[in-house]
């Protein structure tokens, strides 16, 4: 009878012992879990901590395709290009080899084709796998409004005037390669460089739009251009002025660089979340990649983390997935729900 008191006396202590370590393991969790940074806030010494409305893990990343590859891009018309030892290929959402040309560089599909580089030179391929504009170019970009840019160098008479053009997608030049440099087509206009002009912006026929002006320029995202020194608009006046390096606006917010450190503006030119990450990706999906402290995570615009930094190195999420390396091998995570 003293055995089975001392027995039960036992058992009881341990269930409470046992409840009071799982006590603490949840509050342990949730508070590792859940340390959220009011990244917005102008002081980065003394950063918030902010619950948020759902649980997740500590490290909260949920893998939709383990890391495996060796590089690998973002997903695009439902096709991902990634990297094993030295060729690239094709897959699905399923992580399927969908397409294998054994290339030494891919990139993403647009408007159904996707670059691809064999032996130093650049051409496309479609969806079947099919070479359709054999690679014949130094440098291609992705098509955009049923043209890409491209470089070809060695022909006479264009040294003076430089190497980029235009093509369609039959690989017939429609904008003679004349610029010194040539971004893609986007809401209707591209900037090209004209030597010894600077950048200005063409239309699809080649003509002049915005005047030769901007020592740096790119392409127009949601009726703004980023150049150097600010955003400018479709008539080619300077609207929003920065002292530091800019991106294009995505999702209505733009990378600005002050200092050492990446902050987000809005259309008005103010800072919506403060320059306080040493590297940063435009919004896509409600998200946006951070690096903070040599880590990658994902931020919403509110300035919050909702994935905490883990990476090696991130980019940003499309259509449900981002590609994201660990310990030198890239995967892919979901978005995480709202």
């Amino acid at each position: 009878m003293e055995y089975y008191k001392r027995d039960n006396r036992q058992k009881n202590q341990n269930k409470i012992l046992f409840q009071v370590l799982i006590g603490l393991g949840v509050i342990a969790a949730i508070f590792l879990s859940n340390n959220y940074f009011v990244l917005s806030s102008p002081s980065l010494t003394n950063p918030k901590i902010h619950l948020p409305s759902y649980i997740i893990s500590v490290s909260n990343a949920n893998y939709a395709i383990k890391p495996q590859f060796d590089n690998a891009g973002s997903f695009s018309e439902g096709l991902a290009a990634v990297k094993i030892a030295t060729k690239w290929f094709f897959i699905n959402k399923n992580a399927k080899a969908i397409i294998r040309p054994q290339v030494d560089s891919a990139g993403s599909f647009s408007e159904g084709l996707a670059r691809i580089n064999i032996n130093e030179k650049e051409g496309f391929i479609n969806k079947k796998g099919s070479i359709v504009i054999r690679p014949q170019f130094d440098e291609v970009r992705d098509f955009s409004g049923g043209l890409a840019a491209v470089s070809v160098k060695g022909i006479a008479g264009l040294s003076a005037n430089g190497n980029y053009g235009y093509i369609n997608k039959q690989g017939r030049f429609v904008i003679k390669p004349l610029f010194g440099a040539a971004g893609e087509f986007s809401e209707e206009l591209a900037p090209v460089r004209f030597i010894g002009k600077g950048y200005g912006y063409i239309d699809k026929s080649g003509h002049i739009v915005i005047k030769p002006q901007f020592y740096d320029a790119y392409s127009f995202r949601e009726g703004l251009a980023s150049v150097r020194g600010g955003y400018i608009n479709k008539n080619g006046q300077l609207v929003i002025e920065s002292g530091g390096y800019t991106s294009g606006f995505s999702e209505g917010l733009a990378t600005v660089q002050r200092g050492e450190l990446v902050g987000y503006i809005n259309k008005r030119g103010v800072f919506v979340i403060q320059p306080q990450f040493g590297n940063a990706s435009e919004f896509s999906q409600g998200l946006a990649a951070v690096s903070i402290s040599g880590k990658w995570g994902y931020i919403n615009k509110n300035g919050r983390v909702v994935i905490q930094p883990q990476f090696d190195n991130a980019l940003k999420f499309s259509e449900g997935l981002a590609a994201v390396e660990v310990g030198g091998k890239w995967g892919y995570i979901r978005r995480p729900l709202k």
